[in-house]
């Protein structure tokens, strides 16, 4: 069990650069009586404050310098598990990443080199508030966000695959990188990497778009090639729907009449970009002011 005072010294530590770069300073750290931990930063135009309460971090920001700031000033930016229980430094980080990301995002200023460089063309996900609310779902770059969170090693290439493209490849992403992350932790199968894996798998596949609901269960899971013991230490993991589709899908790719489908799995379609449609006559015209008419 990791202690909660050594986690938040673990997360502000791993956002040091975002937070210089930013211009935050640290103004302090308490412990109130009922377990909550918070540590506070300022700037002359803004503030911030870090809480871990009942395995949860949560990431506030106020408009208000941290001295002035009153309670209701602080509003809740982004929010994560981070069950205190099972963590490990790893988990640390990748909250911290995370919140990294949405200082950058709300402060919007031009840092040079560091995370506020790379941040420059991050893809945008849908906020995770909207898909829990029901009013959005999944998308690709959404998913791989949250993938990386896991797996946070992966995030340069999940950021090189959209800055490459112009659009996240998740195909091309998950076989080149993503899906050989995946398999080591279902080989280990150990219980808190394995539950916080398929927690992002079963979510997304109750809650993402098909396309995002395919990528989980053949293009990753269906990566286990049909192998019994792994689908085994995977089952008690899955949700009750993803379960039967992800046997499913294995036993189809393992068989003759699924050899094509694995082919192309294996190797994806070469990336071609959107072709511009040219214009027909009418819109030519138009453009030219319809002389003549």
């Amino acid at each position: 069990m990791m202690d909660a005072e050594k986690a938040l010294e673990l997360i502000t530590r791993s956002m040091g650069t975002t937070l210089k770069d930013t211009g935050f300073r640290t103004l302090k750290s308490e412990t109130e009586d009922n377990g909550k931990y918070s540590s506070v930063f300022t700037m002359d135009d803004g503030a911030l404050r870090i809480e871990l309460f009942e395995d949860m971090a949560t990431l506030y920001y106020s408009r208000t310098a941290a001295k002035e700031a009153d309670e209701g000033d602080y509003k809740q930016l982004t929010r994560a598990l981070l069950e205190l229980e099972t963590a490990e430094e790893r988990d640390c980080k990748s909250v911290a990443e995370e919140f990294a990301e949405d200082i950058l995002k709300k402060c919007r200023k031009q840092a040079a080199g560091g995370l506020a460089a790379s941040s420059k063309k991050a893809p945008k996900s849908v906020s995770k508030s909207a898909i829990k609310n029901g009013d959005a779902y999944y998308d690709a770059v959404s998913f791989g966000n949250s993938f990386t969170g896991i797996y946070p090693e992966l995030r340069g290439a999940f950021k090189e695959n959209y800055e490459k493209y112009g659009e996240f490849l998740c195909d091309e992403f998950f076989q080149d990188y993503g899906n050989a992350a995946v398999l080591a932790t279902v080989r280990e199968n150990k219980k808190p990497a394995m539950q916080r894996l398929f927690n992002l798998f079963n979510d997304v596949y109750e809650n993402g778009l098909n396309d995002v609901q395919s990528l989980v269960a053949v293009t990753i899971l269906g990566a286990l090639n049909n192998d019994e013991a792994l689908l085994v230490g995977c089952v008690d993991y899955m949700s009750k729907d993803l379960a039967p589709v992800v046997i499913g899908v294995n036993r189809f790719l393992a068989s003759g009449a699924g050899k094509a489908a694995r082919q192309r799995l294996e190797h994806p379609p070469i990336y071609k970009p959107k072709k511009q449609k040219k214009q027909g006559l009418f819109q030519q015209m138009l453009g030219g002011g319809a002389q003549g008419i």
